[in-house]
């Protein structure tokens, strides 16, 4: 799409060289519709003639031989009617008669026997698998001369029904099957050509026997238009049922309603129309592709240099600066013109570099600057010894937390946790072993607290649980997952490589209302952890902080 906009752009349909082309492509199109429709119409005429003889015949011979056949078959069926052996009382004696009939048969691949009343007595070969209902419909009284159908989908072939006469009183109808192939052999013989294909039709237009075989055929039924109009049987173009466009002829075939059809794809039978018409086309755009592109050379090579200068500019202004357009030999105005253009897009083209090298600077310093500022940001707010959140962190998460649960009336706890003995380990050995105890006990913390938890170091040994979300109970129960996790676990703080095990005492206050008396109840609490021994976690006896 991009490709042909372009086009348009260089070579607008305005312009001379589109022009010229237009007009030569006009001209030999229409000198050429002219010699096609004549050529055609000819070719169709004499096609429509052709096949006006060639159908009518066809169907007169192959009308005779299926005549002959339907006869034969017909008789024979008679004849049979009158056997005394078909005349049993039981059904069950009717099975041997029928079978040597249908043994003998030349014309019948199956036989039935119908009781007056249209039910089915017995059946043997083909007609075995037709639907009763359908052999139901062809009892006939005794009087009433021969009928014939064409059979239900499990047996595509026509079928015929006599009375029975060889007892008194009649004992119903003897209805036989054709064998398919031998209407299919006489078809297929009398076909004139391989693209047309031969019908026995009923009345109403439902397919009896064909010259395709059934396995491969798919029509059941030819539509209405396919089936003459009183005695007149010429050849007539209509949609069969599949919508194909097709054309055909019928003609009656003297037994019973049915008629023999000829059909065939109007798109084969016309095939040599539509070779004319392609070669034609060929030809008429070849000559259209010579001639205009000749013409069209001859034209844009005269504004070849105009339309890459109109080309170049609009490249430009749609902000497009690595180009340059050919340089003609010439020194006219073209030429001074385009060696104008080129120097112009070089110094737009170096002075856009240059910006573009100055914005890429400054993008840079300011990725820098905002690295740099959010480490100093991270730093403000982190203790550089255990990488916890510090005490300004705290408190001003303290502030929004108690913002929070003030609205939403949810529990809100502190635990003040404090090593036990810091002091004495400190003087013991120095101040690098007691850093050593309090990284490591981050790194405990960090583990037992829950991820909802704010976890901060408060100030020197102390560290600081903001607990979510959690009433007296559940901040009991924190402190003491806490106190029993730091207590059975070992640090190495110096290079002597002992495991060096400490304890906590906690303190644990539910907020109430007031911040400093929070603040106040959680140190009374671990005030009195450290009175009632240490290693333990006590909660204010003011639990309810006023």
């Amino acid at each position: 799409m991009a490709n042909w906009k372009q086009r348009l752009v260089r070579h607008p349909p305005r312009s001379l060289a589109s022009r010229v082309f237009l007009f030569a492509s006009i001209s030999i199109l229409a000198s050429a519709a002219v010699v096609s429709a004549v050529a055609i119409h000819s070719i169709h005429d004499q096609l429509s003639r052709s096949v006006e003889r060639a159908y009518p015949a066809a169907l007169a011979r192959a009308a005779e031989p299926l005549r002959g056949l339907l006869a034969a078959g017909q008789a024979e069926l008679e004849a049979l009617a009158e056997e005394p052996r078909l005349a049993q009382r039981r059904d069950r004696d009717l099975a041997p008669p029928l079978a040597r009939a249908v043994g003998g048969s030349k014309h019948f691949a199956g036989l039935a026997v119908l009781a007056p009343d249209g039910s089915l007595r017995h059946a043997i070969g083909s007609t075995q698998g037709m639907d009763p209902e359908v052999l139901a419909r062809l009892a006939v009284p005794r009087t009433d001369g021969p009928i014939a159908r064409s059979a239900d989908q499990r047996y595509p072939g026509p079928v015929i029904a006599v009375p029975l006469t060889g007892g008194v009183p009649p004992l119903g109808t003897l209805v036989g099957a054709f064998r398919p192939s031998a209407f299919q052999a006489l078809l297929v013989a009398a076909q004139p050509d391989e693209i047309s294909s031969l019908y026995v039709i009923s009345g109403e237009g439902r397919v009896i026997a064909g010259s395709e075989p059934p396995a491969e055929s798919r029509l059941e039924r030819l539509p209405a238009a396919a089936l003459p109009e009183g005695d007149r049987s010429g050849v007539r173009r209509y949609r069969n049922a599949q919508g194909h466009h097709v054309i055909g002829s019928a003609t009656p075939l003297g037994f019973f309603d049915w008629y023999l059809a000829i059909e065939a794809p109007f798109s084969a039978a016309f095939a040599p129309v539509l070779s004319v018409v392609t070669r034609i086309f060929a030809c008429d755009l070849l000559l259209i592709l010579i001639f205009g592109a000749g013409a069209y050379r001859l034209t844009a090579a005269a504004v070849r240099p105009l339309e890459m200068l109109s080309d170049g500019a609009r490249r430009i202004a749609e902000g497009q600066f690595d180009l340059e357009i050919p340089e003609p030999d010439s020194h006219d105005e073209v030429g001074l013109l385009s060696r104008t253009f080129n120097d112009m897009v070089r110094q737009l083209r170096r002075k856009q570099n240059e910006i573009h090298t100055a914005h890429q600077k400054l993008r840079d310093r300011n990725t820098e600057l905002e690295r740099a500022n959010e480490v100093l940001s991270q730093l403000s707010i982190t203790d550089g010894l255990t990488k916890l959140h510090n005490h300004r962190f705290f408190q001003d998460h303290l502030t929004r937390e108690i913002k929070r649960v003030s609205r939403a009336r949810e529990s809100l706890s502190m635990l003040l946790i404090d090593i036990d003995d810091f002091k004495q380990l400190n003087d013991q050995r120095g101040h690098a072993a007691g850093d050593e105890l309090l990284a490591g006990m981050a790194r405990v913390l960090v583990n037992t607290v829950r991820e909802t938890d704010l976890l901060a170091r408060y100030g020197g040994e102390e560290f600081v649980v903001l607990c979510s979300d959690t009433d007296r109970d559940g901040a009991y129960q924190l402190a003491e997952k806490v106190r029993c996790a730091i207590a059975e676990s070992s640090f190495i703080v110096d290079d002597s490589m002992r495991p060096t095990r400490v304890t906590v005492s906690i303190g644990a206050a539910q907020f109430k209302g007031d911040r400093r008396k929070f603040f106040e109840a959680s140190d009374r609490a671990l005030y009195r952890a450290k009175a009632a021994g240490k290693d333990c976690v006590v909660q204010d006896d003011d639990a309810v902080v006023n």
